[in-house]
Formats: structure tokens, sequence, C-alpha cells
């Protein structure tokens, strides 16, 4: 469920133009002034706790756990909203560490499969916020609130709430949970401001039985049901958010007017509406600008694991055994889009955790591919991990030129370099995709590779002569030529007007024209959503760890609910499709997989690029740093010495 943009140089950040001397010493008059004024603002805000330092390199587009669906999004709401289920920070691997989060315990199912009744924990509290009131002692402090079964029920039924857009989060439980369509159905009898309609109308299969304890039943066996759970995107929201943030607006006077049922928003969309479980509250959101988590004082006692996946104990990740979480006070993070700025952030101790530019890449990493003296003496370390992501370029099916021919789509498939492109844009950070299966997952062996996911530009000019007789007879042509295709990219930075002129290559050699778009990250979805791209570079990150995840991506009625994005349709798939979904036994699934992996080899709904690989560099003042392939929220883990990084000239 999460759309990912293409990895920029480092799955973490952007990827980092080197600069000679002279450029650097003006980009860091340029970008240090700030900082300047951010150190002053410590020593008034933030004296006396630890702050970690990072950046965003996409603008976030979603501060509401229910219309969540992208990465970027779902790395900022994992600090304050939580799910029922995580991920075992240190324990691999990930499809056997699921544990109890919100919830008590794991769920009890029934023989048949179709009943979860999952036990909710007590006195879990929410962040103080003004929709719980204001406290009798205490001047201006507001109350907080515990957390209930019923606050499970209204999250499920904001994401079947036709007047939301949920499309994302929806996609995983839609056709899945009893009555959840019927619900849908009937909410869009309200109008969109009229609430009413969590308390008048039932979700069959979601109901709070006692106040701690929640029940789901399913229309059908759902085998990933447990995966789904361990997502933030079903977290507990309090009718409170609802009938303070939503329902009304301040006057102006210091109280609340009521707004008119058409002004009101469906959707959590300003600060102080984000009411979560999680260690931290989002205490500054400026778009573009920068995000304050500060700690939450009413976090639930947490405390750092005691085991962990073999070699941990070595690397010094159970130091901290059986300590109260979190370590860090406030993360600090700034709004970077550019190459530059974010890599001087780095280079000038800015930032704890950082990526490799590309054009230093060879002076940082060995031809081993490990981290070179230099940098190592500087007190740095270098984590290589696999990231259960595929990136793309996709075809829009419903395109009348790019989809109506499938030998288009297999030529420019086949004319693609993408071990160079690899190579020219990461550094070879990453592996060729060569079916839609992530290497890691099971399924993606038995599917092998796909028959156009390999350089050929021979047999690619011969696809292109089929596709111009099949673009004939439909009147398609432009003067017997295949008309220019037009590519959105999802950055406007030097990164993306690289890969731009790599791709007008590559089609080139085929005959293809290619114009490209550059978008922001909100701007490139949008248009994804409402098919306004013929071609797009896009990719996907894993929700959890089995290949259903990425087969979603092309089943028919996704198209509609907002993950088949390629508006791919094909009647087998969908019947194998939903045939795996019947199967408890992940061994009966595997060669369904491997069979629909097959079908979109033939019939290319995109040009596979990349499975990545993320290359990221910690100063040594960090401790407890184990980026998780799947899991959001998981920042509480991460530990500072903050007197290391003073000592260093970091920032204080």
């Amino acid at each position: 469920m999460r759309l990912a943009a293409a990895p920029r140089g480092n799955i973490l950040d952007s990827a980092m133009k080197w600069f000679y001397v002279i450029a650097l010493l003006v980009v860091a008059a340029m970008v240090l002034s700030p900082f300047r004024l951010l150190k002053q603002e410590k020593l008034d805000r933030f004296a006396g706790k630890v702050v970690a330092y990072n950046i965003f390199s996409s603008k976030v587009n979603s501060i509401d756990p229910a219309t969540c669906g992208d990465t970027t999004s779902a790395a900022i709401q994992g600090n304050f909203y939580e799910g029922l289920y995580t991920y075992h920070y240190l324990k691999r691997p990930i499809h056997e560490s699921v544990i109890p989060q919100l919830a008590e315990d794991m769920p009890e199912i029934s023989p048949d499969g179709l009943t979860y009744t999952i036990k909710i924990k007590k006195n879990v509290k929410y962040s103080r916020n003004p929709c719980f009131g204001t406290e009798t002692s205490g001047r201006g402090k507001y109350k907080t609130h515990t957390v209930t079964a019923d606050d499970f029920v209204l999250a499920f039924k904001r994401i079947a709430d036709y007047h939301l857009s949920t499309k994302l989060s929806l996609a995983f439980i839609q056709d899945k949970i009893l009555g959840l369509d019927d619900f849908r159905k009937k909410t869009k009898r309200y109008t969109p401001g009229d609430f009413s309609r969590y308390d008048k109308e039932e979700l069959a299969g979601v109901t709070a039985v006692d106040e701690h304890t929640l029940q789901i039943r399913l229309k059908k066996r759902f085998p990933q049901f447990l995966y789904v759970l361990a997502m933030h995107v079903y977290a507990p929201i309090p009718r409170e958010v609802i009938d303070y943030h939503l329902s009304s607006r301040p006057s102006g006077r210091g109280g609340r007017v009521a707004i008119e049922m058409k002004e009101r928003s469906t959707e959590i969309r300003n600060r102080e509406a984000v009411v979560g479980t999680g260690p931290y509250v989002l205490t500054e959101w400026i778009r573009g600008g920068k995000i304050v988590l500060e700690r939450n004082l009413d976090f639930r006692d947490d405390y750092y694991p005691s085991e962990g996946a073999p070699g941990d104990r070595q690397a010094g990740l159970l130091d901290d055994a059986g300590k109260k979480l979190p370590f860090v006070d406030v993360r600090y993070l700034t709004f970077v889009a550019e190459e530059n700025p974010a890599w001087m952030l780095f280079l000038t101790k800015q930032r704890d955790i950082g990526g490799i530019p590309r054009d230093v890449f060879a002076s940082v990493i060995s031809p081993s591919r490990e981290l070179t003296d230099r940098w190592r003496e500087r007190g740095i370390r270098l984590l290589k991990n696999p990231y259960p992501a595929i990136y793309w370029l996709a075809f829009n099916m419903e395109d009348p030129v790019v989809g109506s021919s499938r030998s288009l789509r297999q030529g420019l498939c086949l004319a693609f370099d993408v071990e160079g492109y690899i190579d020219v844009i990461y550094n070879l950070r990453g592996k060729r995709a060569v079916n839609t299966i992530p290497s890691t997952f099971k399924g993606h062996a038995e599917a092998g590779a796909g028959p156009y996911y390999r350089l050929d530009v021979n047999l690619a000019k011969k696809k292109i002569e089929e596709a111009k007789k099949e673009l004939a007879a439909k009147g398609l042509l432009e003067n017997g030529r295949i008309p220019q295709l037009t590519l959105d990219l999802p950055g406007r930075d030097e990164h993306y007007r690289r890969v731009a002129e790599f791709v007008q290559g590559e089609f080139r050699k085929v005959g293809i024209k290619l114009k490209v778009e550059l978008n922001d990250w909100p701007t490139q979805q949008q248009k994804v959503h409402t098919k306004q791209c013929q071609m797009y570079a896009m990719g996907w990150h894993a929700d959890y760890p089995e290949a259903e995840n990425f087969l979603q991506l092309y089943y028919g009625p996704n198209i509609d609910r907002g993950t088949n994005n390629t508006n791919y349709s094909n009647r087998e798939f969908d019947r194998l499709f939903e045939r795996a979904g019947t199967l408890a036994k992940i061994e009966d699934r595997v060669p369904l997989y491997a069979k629909m992996a097959g079908m979109i080899s033939q019939d290319c709904p995109v040009l596979l690029l990349s499975e990545a690989i993320s290359f990221s560099l910690v100063y040594g003042w960090v401790h407890n740093f184990k980026p998780h392939p799947i899991g959001y929220g998981l920042s509480k883990y991460t530990r500072l010495d903050v007197e290391a990084r003073r000592k260093a000239g970091g920032r204080e």
C-alpha cells in the first residue's frame, strides 16, 4: 500500500551532487545560515533534550492514517499513529516477526479463519489534545483519553466511508470484511459533513465486544490479514477528533462555531487534529519546510527488545535491552529536495544519518562495496540493506497508444538498458527487477525472468515495427510514426533531470520521442490517481512480506480502489488472484503467484527497473539503528550519544 517515488541515490535521502571546493563554500553559506537560527531555537525550546536531526526530501501528502498511501507520509505518520500489530525491530525474517502493539496478544482466530477476536491493551493513552477538554487543575493543560475498541471500529468506518478518499487503505479490506461494502453504500446517502453516519450505520464485520475487545469478521479467508493489521493506517481514531476538529472550527473569539455541513472536512489535514498513541507528537508541520516531533509524555511504558537476529548482539544492537523507549526527545526534520544542501548537511554534521551522493560514491565506497578507510576514520559506518521495493516506468493501460499496443510496451522494455540505468543513476545500488515479485519473496524464483525484461535492441526494433502495424490499424499513427510519448517524473531537481535524459536516450534508440514532465511528489500521485499520466515513474514498497501485496497492483477491481494505477485488466489474472486468496498455505499460493507474475511479464503493463539496495552512512554517535524492510514508527529505538556528537562538532 505504499506508493514510492523512484529511489534517489539512497532510500532514506535524495540523490546528492558533489560540489567542488568553491561551490561547497557557496552552498554552505546558503544552507547553514538557517541552522544558526535553529541552534538558537534549540537553546530556547529544546534545552536539556536529546534532539535527532535529519531531512525529508518529498513533501508529505497526508497526516491522516486513513488516507496514507505513500512511503513519505507513512514514515512521518508512524511516529504518532500505531496499529494493532507491528514488526519486531530486530528479528528476521520479517514474515515471522509480527508482534502485538496496541493489541494485548496475538488474535484468537476461529477454526474457519473468518473471525478475529483481539484484546486491546488497557490504559493506552492518546496524546493530549484540546478535543478531550482542559484539566480543571493546571492552567491550560489538555486532557488525554484511553483507547477503546470503539476507536478501532471508528477507524475502519472512516476507511469505508464513501466521502473520504481512502482508496489505498480500502483496497486491502474491501471484499474482505463482512458488511463493508454495504456500509460504504449507506454513507453515500449522507452529506460529507454529517458525521452522524458513524453512529447510525453499523459496520457488521467490525464490532466492539466490550471496551477492550475488538472482533473482526471476514467474508472469506484472507491469509495475509494479520500483516494488514500490522499497518498503522488502521490506527484507532477517537470520536472526539471528529466532533472537535472536523465538525467545528475556531470562531475567532475563543469559542467554536458550527460549520455548514458542505464546508466540513472529512480528512485530518491540520496538525492540531493529529491525535495518536505513538511515542511522538507532531508539534510543527510546515509544508515544504520542517517537521518537529516531540516526545509524547503520555506514551505507555515500552521497552527496547532483549532478543534479536543473529549478529545483533555482536553489533551492539542489544546493549540497551530492557531500557525504556523512546531514547530521543525531539526529532527535527527539514525539507531538503535539492541534492547539494542535503549532502552538505551530512558533511557538516548537521544530520545524524545520510546517504551517499552519486558523484562521490566511488570515493566513499570501495570496489568491494565497503566503506573506504578515509570515511571510516571519520567515525562513520556503512549500513547496506536490501529493500523490498520494485521501481518501474508504468504504462497507463487505458491510454489509447501505450495501452492498446502490447508490442510497443514489449519493445520499450527490451530497448531499455536497466543495468546501465542502475549504474549511471544509482552507482549499482540495486539490481535489475526481472519480474514483478521482489527477489526475497516466495514466488519470485518460481516465476523466473520475464522474456521482455532484458536488453535486446534488435528484437526491440522488431517489436516497434509490429507496434506500428497495431497502432496503424487503429488510426493512431502520426505521419506513419508512433506519436510522441509523455513520461511524468516525481521530482524537479537535478536527479530527475538526469533520469529524464537517460530515459529519453533509451527510447530514442528505437525511434520513440519522449516528452518529460517534472512534478513534485504529491502532484505526481494526484495525476496518477486521476489517470492523467500516459507513462509515469513510480514504485511499490512492500506493506507485508508476501507476493500478493505486489500482485494486487494488477487486480482489475483495484483500478477503482486506487492501487491498480496501471489500469491493467485481465480476467484470467483476476481469477487466479481470487483463487490464491482462499488458500491457507503459502505453498499452495506460490504456484498461482508465479503464473500471475508470468502474465505481467508477457503483457508488460510496467517497464521494470530495479530492486533497490539501501546504502546508509551513520555517525558513530548513533546507536541501535537497524533499518527495517517494511515497518514504520521504529525511530523510537534509536539512541544518540549527544555528548559524543557535541565533541565531534555536530549539533548540540
